[in-house]
């Protein structure tokens, strides 16, 4: 994934160099969600995290990403002469801050999520107390990822806790689809540990 000019950004998020702000966004979103270090037990997987990190930290930024688009990795993190910047005067080279986790929070809309909710139609299945059931023979869509924010003192004590979710619903003539908001209950157990992650079955897009 690297070319003439560096590492093809584009290449890592499996995008031509065409896409849009918002093809670069659901590039991410599929990607770092399939490698996500809870997700992937590759060896190789946290690289590929942190590469898919680095690659959405650029593209998506209209300042990096057209000096990227001009001078490729090498010109974005070396610095380009301030006269060949145009609009975008550039005296200081690009350094990723080297923190995958920061992107996925951000881009997830959460910076300390205490317990992460994968809501899917069933491929992988996790019972809310661990244990793994087999793979179904169907390939389903990526799991919904949602944060859940608790206190400490509902970590400590238990509690309950309501989350809405906005689901892909087929209609009754089975040719088209709507979207509906639906409210799931989670019974915050005692003890439970920050990254918790709990399955709602057949809760994912239709």
């Amino acid at each position: 994934q690297r070319d003439a000019m560096g590492v093809d950004y584009y290449a890592v998020l499996e995008l031509d160099r065409g896409a849009t702000a918002n093809d670069i966004k659901k590039a991410y979103r599929k990607l770092a969600l399939q490698y996500h270090p809870l997700k992937c037990k590759e060896p190789w997987g946290p690289s590929r995290f942190r590469q898919l990190a680095e690659a959405y930290d650029v593209l998506s930024d209209p300042m990096k990403k057209g000096i990227y688009d001009k001078f490729g990795e090498e010109g974005l993190k070396g610095g380009i002469p301030l006269e060949l910047a145009s609009d975008n005067p550039w005296s200081v080279g690009y350094v990723f801050h080297n923190n995958p986790e920061k992107v996925f929070k951000e881009f997830f809309g959460g910076d300390n999520p205490f317990a992460e909710f994968f809501a899917e139609d069933g491929s992988e299945v996790l019972p809310p107390f661990g244990g793994l059931r087999g793979r179904g023979a169907l390939r389903r869509d990526p799991p919904v990822l949602r944060d859940l924010y608790v206190s400490l003192e509902d970590l400590f004590h238990g509690c309950t806790k309501k989350i809405k979710i906005s689901r892909r619903v087929m209609n009754e003539d089975g040719q088209t689809s709507t979207i509906r908001d639906k409210i799931l209950t989670i019974e915050v157990q005692p003890g439970w540990k920050r990254g918790t992650r709990i399955i709602f079955e057949k809760e994912g897009d239709q």
